[in-house]
């Protein structure tokens, strides 16, 4: 199995590389990127690092050289800037994404591509309708907002994320939806009883953490989240076991939904998204899905 990762010099695309070598999952990662010599640097470092513990080979290739690969991540993107939305990245990613579309649609194959470029939604429908490739290859990355829903939850309660079930649809961004009727423990399946002020500790916890992050002005994504939380979903599709996780998907009806890519439980297999799952949420949740979805349809026209 070859992964190919657009944007290998980058932190997400390095660090996603780095976890899925060490998981030794894979026959093969291509790096590429414009900054060649730094996504060979990367090459060279990671096949070191595991060469006893590892059989993963790592190598350097151009965009074409990804035509063979099954599973293609795409974290390439503008350079880091102070944003206050993800959205403040759409013109100049769209730019990038459509000289990518020009050359995938050049290949002849059709591997699954994971879009982990903000905003994630927009570009993950734009890079589907600019190809024209089959909907179930194309997955939006936004399991992070279900991890910072964990991390937020265990914050107020004090209880282990680990020992968490939890789903986070919508946009990945502003109007995420926090599924809180499929909240409880692992050990448990009943809803986690919370009342409505810790929710509303919990929410303003997990939605504020973007513009805090930004507020630093590091100049870099969440590279170690995004990296280990991509090595999750990918070794998870490579498993065959069907798992469902939250990620950005295109419908074709379900949740009353089309024309456009957004947060929904989806069943993963190397075929790409085998099924989008369809709960029964809440009038409330249905609402938040509804807000999202009007957003990110603003934001594609």
């Amino acid at each position: 199995m070859k992964l190919g990762i657009i944007g290998g010099a980058g932190l997400l695309g390095a660090t996603t590389a780095f976890c899925i070598a060490a998981e030794d999952v894979v026959d093969e990662i291509i790096l590429t990127d414009v900054k060649e010599n730094v996504a060979q640097s990367h090459v060279m470092d990671i096949e070191q690092a595991f060469c006893e513990t590892s059989g993963t080979k790592l190598s350097f290739g151009r965009l074409e050289d990804l035509k063979s690969c099954d599973i293609v991540l795409i974290t390439a993107g503008i350079p880091e800037i102070k944003a206050a939305s993800r959205d403040e990245y759409l013109s100049g990613n769209l730019v990038i994404f459509r000289e990518l579309a020009e050359k995938i649609k050049q290949w002849g194959t059709s591997p699954i591509l994971i879009t982990a470029s903000n905003p994630v939604d927009v570009l993950n429908y734009s890079l589907y309708k600019m190809t024209g490739l089959p909907r179930e290859k194309f997955i939006g990355f936004s399991r992070n907002d279900t991890i910072r829903l964990k991390w937020a939850v265990s914050k107020e309660t004090g209880i282990p994320a680990s020992q968490l079930d939890a789903l986070v649809i919508g946009e990945h961004g502003e109007k995420q939806a926090p599924v809180f009727s499929q909240l409880r423990l692992k050990s448990e399946s009943k809803t986690l009883d919370l009342s409505d002020d810790v929710k509303e500790c919990i929410l303003a916890r997990a939605k504020s953490w973007f513009w805090e992050y930004g507020k630093l002005d590091a100049g870099r994504s969440s590279g170690w989240t995004s990296g280990v939380s991509l090595c999750y979903l990918i070794k998870t599709m490579l498993k065959g076991s069907g798992m469902i996780l939250p990620c950005s998907v295109i419908p074709d009806g379900e949740y009353g939904l089309s024309d456009l890519s957004i947060g929904l439980p989806a069943r993963l297999t190397m075929r790409g998204v085998a099924e989008i799952v369809e709960l029964d949420l809440t009038e409330g949740e249905r609402a938040g899905l509804l807000t999202a979805a009007e957003k990110i349809k603003s934001l594609i026209s």
